[in-house]
């Protein structure tokens, strides 16, 4: 399926070849019939003899409805220019052919239209030589031209036939799985309720599927679907189609809305990022920062033009600037737009859109921003990838170019090429810029050997605190301790994390500490000191409790109670041997075997619970089932 714009001056015919090689005038309101004038979009369709259908939109040619030729001509295939042979090139050729033009329309068919008019063979070689001249140059250079009389059918079966080999040439649409509806006409049907038109492209829509219409974000379901006065079960992509849909008011949407086939395909912003041309014949530069009017889809919004390379912009050249709109646009990289003046109106440029969801950038940053956009005008997947991953770092698979014009399946594709290529690294769900990971893992090494240094006795560090340093999602981060501890820089025990090569140990003055230390507990076998009482008899001795705790020199209880390994150590065999012999064990008797009193005697049974060693059953402990 494709669809054919047409393109030209006022009263040169446009809307009368669409009738004669349709049958269908595509002037359907009353004010165009009584004025013998297009004003609003009009649409028609051709079947050929392959069996293809082609739908033609019709636009205006008067020069203050140009914001309707640029609804009209976005998302079409090819174009049909349309020149009168009595008249010649006129000031709407050439902005329509500007437009087309900048649109990146590579396809198309010059119709040199009224050739009744003209008695002279003569006179329409001159003006066939005077376009092939205005062609150069531009996407139709090498367009064929066809000469035709609508009003009384000269040659329009040889314009069908013209047709029917341009769409032969045509590539067929791309689906990505992603489809769009830019809305162009909204009304009602009696007894049908709220209908929209439009060129759907990068998907299909089917019908009973829900959707979200943008920017007003109503979520709806779409009742019934119509392509070329035929009702379907599914449209495909660069096919017009009619939309009937389910609980909404005519009054809700307007013309600019899009049709989204899920939420989470719709990713907009305030500021967009793309590669501005401006078109020759313009009377003056265009400075930064200048209020424009945007034609993207078949939306017009006002924002403000921002060149990010330089501070103006001469007729004919071409250069990185930033829009920012005051409400959220929705874009994808690749789409083409169009610029006026507002006032006086005027067409002055256009562009492809390279980044969608972009921020606003300072002075600073402009020569690294530059840089990311010209790697992204090939607009080819690869870069595009590369790029969005040295601007966000990380981000999830499915999450990655949504706002492209490229499929899930083939940014997958594409990951994994690049994958292949160590030009990325994949962990789980996440794609991570390469530079970005070896940052990251030489960060993690720099962090654990800093902390190593200033807390020698500790083992080290948290992984939760590691984390939080990093500012990696934790299945990437749980990846990067993976490769580390493979390659044999870390070791992961339990929660903690530090390097292979750390092996925590005391100054000399501190294993006088640590003697001192053992000295209290082996004095106070009965009554052994707390963690509070040990800092307070012996000062600045807490690093050192905590590194012979996690040396399993002392072992740390609930409540602050210490005991030496080898005592506790002790207790639990001695527990463990009367268990054996007896059925369970009371408080009584854990303090008649050990000798220790209450303080001591419910923490050690509660570690011994938390180690499986013993159970509790009422007031008594009862060997785990493992030590039975």
């Amino acid at each position: 399926m494709f669809i054919i714009g047409t393109a030209g001056h006022i009263d040169h015919g446009k809307s009368a070849l669409v009738q004669a090689l349709t049958s269908i005038d595509p002037d359907r309101l009353p004010e165009e019939k009584r004025r013998g004038m297009t004003i609003d979009l009009g649409f028609a369709y051709l079947p050929l003899s392959s069996g293809e259908v082609v739908g033609i939109v019709d636009v205006p040619g008067h020069k203050d409805l140009v914001r309707n030729v640029i609804a009209g001509v976005w998302g079409i295939n090819a174009a049909l220019l349309i020149i009168a042979a009595n008249e010649g090139w006129m000031p709407q050729t050439e902005e329509h052919l500007q437009i087309l033009n900048l649109f990146r329309i590579k396809h198309g068919i010059v119709v040199i239209n009224k050739v009744d008019l003209v008695d002279d063979p003569d006179w329409l070689d001159l003006v066939e030589e005077d376009i092939r001249g205005r062609l150069k140059g531009t996407g139709l250079s090498d367009a064929p031209i066809v000469r035709v009389s609508a009003k009384d059918g000269t040659n329009i079966e040889g314009l069908k036939r013209s047709i029917e080999e341009l769409v032969a040439r045509l590539a067929p649409p791309r689906n990505i799985g992603k489809p769009r509806l830019p809305i162009d006409r909204v009304f009602t049907m009696k007894g049908s309720g709220t209908v929209v038109t439009g060129t759907l492209i990068d998907g299909s829509l089917s019908q009973g599927q829900s959707v979200v219409i943008y920017p007003k974000n109503l979520d709806t379901r779409l009742r019934a679907l119509e392509t070329y006065k035929e009702k379907v079960d599914q449209a495909q992509p660069s096919t017009r189609i009619a939309i009937n849909l389910v609980g909404l008011e005519k009054d809700a949407l307007s013309r600019g809305d899009i049709v989204f086939g899920s939420e989470e395909q719709v990713k907009s912003s305030k500021t967009l990022d793309a590669i501005v041309e401006l078109i020759p014949r313009l009377a003056s530069p265009l400075k930064s920062n200048t209020e424009i009017k945007v034609y993207l889809g078949t939306r017009e919004i006002t924002g403000r033009i921002v060149l990010l390379e330089g501070t103006g912009l001469k007729p004919g050249e071409s250069a990185l600037a930033q829009f920012r709109f005051r409400e959220p646009v929705a874009a994808r990289i690749g789409d083409h737009f169009i610029i006026r003046k507002p006032s006086p109106q005027e067409t002055i440029g256009g562009g492809t859109i390279l980044d969608p969801l972009a921020s606003r950038h300072r002075s600073r940053d402009m020569g690294a921003v530059a840089l990311f956009l010209r790697r992204r005008l090939s607009l080819q997947i690869g870069d595009l990838v590369l790029t969005e991953l040295d601007k966000n770092k990380y981000i999830r698979v499915e999450d990655l170019l949504v706002a492209s014009q490229y499929s899930p399946a083939e940014v997958e594709d594409c990951v994994r090429l690049l994958y292949n290529q160590d030009k990325l690294v994949m962990i789980g769900s996440w794609v991570v810029d390469l530079a970005y990971w070896r940052k990251q893992v030489a960060d993690t090494l720099d962090i654990l050997a800093s902390e190593h240094s200033l807390h020698p006795l500790q083992r080290g560090l948290y992984q939760a605190e590691l984390q939080n340093r990093l500012k990696l999602p934790k299945e990437a981060f749980d990846g990067l301790l993976a490769k580390l501890v493979s390659s044999r820089e870390i070791v992961c025990d339990g929660d903690i994390v530090f390097l292979s090569t750390h092996k925590p140990s005391l100054l000399p003055e501190q294993e006088v500490t640590a003697s001192r230390i053992l000295e209290l507990f082996e004095k106070n076998r009965a009554n052994p000191p707390t963690k509070k009482e040990v800092v307070t008899q012996i000062p600045g001795s807490e690093p050192i409790i905590r590194f012979m705790c996690e040396q399993n020199t002392l072992i740390e209880l609930p409540d602050g109670v210490l005991l030496e390994r080898k005592h506790y150590q002790a207790i639990k065999d001695g527990i463990v041997s009367f268990l054996k012999s007896h059925s369970s064990i009371s408080i009584p008797q854990v303090r008649e075997l050990c000798g220790l009193s209450r303080k001591y005697i419910l923490p050690i049974l509660n570690r011994l619970d938390e180690e499986g060693v013993t159970r509790r059953r009422g007031d008594e402990r009862i060997l785990a089932s493992r030590h039975d």
